[in-house]
């Protein structure tokens, strides 16, 4: 990709000349030179420049919008050529969410190390940057769970694996476990773990138990670690909102998930790849594998 074109980028997003420097490896000076470069041939200023950092100037802010095409076009192009000229990938980089990684991702790996020995698999289950984000740039090759609209593009294809709807797990022994459905209601004085990092679940959940207009939060406890969950919930003093596919593993810990009176809004989940990796081995094994996966759904 262009030089210039990546110290543009590395600037508009860092805001500075020394935290684009950083994070492509080159001397300030050298950032700088390049800027003032492609300024130059656009003849027009890109940044506005005072001491808190760099912001980009109304033509900067255009430009920025393409500049992100170029460079996404330029990482699919990439992809699309090593297809073509070697047998695969030496390493497939996954982000999963709960459902996923805690009921499938074992057996698919199995799968791929069986058909692709060589293969070295690297797996997210969070991070602080949205997974959509790290699949459109490549930090990621393949997001199996729940994308929001806003983290989808073109330049990403979705196949449907299942739907995840939020209940909540409780111990064997509650009284209030031993419905069907669960009324959020019946849970005043508990406190509150939510598994995951899930504002939509939460926004549901506090619909159900907080006065009308509350600006207070419910949760006491956020946590993307099922195990302390589990662990919290088993002292009797707290309930937790987890995903009802998660019901397998919930029952082995000796706990009970139950639907929510009315029921939470259930979310299409899926296997989210870039469209110009689909012609790797490896993503073709991820899909298959997840489409016996829908079918038994």
């Amino acid at each position: 990709m262009d030089k210039g074109l990546k110290a543009f980028l590395a600037v508009a997003r860092g805001g500075s000349i020394t935290a684009a420097a950083s994070t492509i490896h080159l001397a300030q000076s050298s950032v700088t030179k390049r800027i003032a470069t492609l300024e130059a041939d656009l003849g027009t200023a890109l940044f506005h420049r005072d001491r808190r950092g760099m912001s980009l100037t109304e033509a900067g802010e255009k430009f920025f919008l393409r500049a992100k095409r170029i460079e996404r076009e330029y990482h699919d192009g990439l992809e699309e050529i090593a297809v073509i000229s070697s047998a695969g990938l030496s390493k497939l980089k996954i982000g999963a969410g709960p459902v996923f990684h805690l009921n499938w991702v074992a057996g698919l790996f199995v799968d791929l190390l069986q058909q692709y020995p060589d293969l070295k698999l690297d797996l997210k289950t969070e991070h602080r940057e949205s997974m959509g984000k790290l699949l459109r740039f490549g930090e990621i090759d393949v997001y199996l769970g729940i994308l929001a609209k806003d983290e989808i593009d073109s330049s990403i294809s979705t196949r449907h694996v299942t739907r995840v709807e939020h209940g909540i797990v409780l111990r064997k022994d509650d009284p209030v476990s031993q419905t069907d459905t669960i009324n959020p209601a019946d849970l005043a004085g508990y406190r509150w773990v939510s598994f995951t990092i899930d504002p939509v679940t939460e926004q549901r959940i506090e619909q159900y138990t907080l006065p009308k207009g509350s600006k207070q939060t419910l949760i006491d406890i956020r946590t993307t670690s099922l195990a302390t969950g589990v662990r919290l919930v088993k002292t009797g003093h707290f309930v937790m909102s987890a995903p009802l596919q998660l019901a397998d593993v919930v029952e082995k810990e000796g706990l009970v998930i139950r639907p929510v009176l009315h029921r939470m809004h259930p979310r299409d989940a899926g296997v989210h790849v870039r469209k110009s990796s689909l012609g790797y081995g490896a993503i073709k094994t991820v899909i298959s594998y997840f489409d016996r996966i829908r079918v038994q759904n």
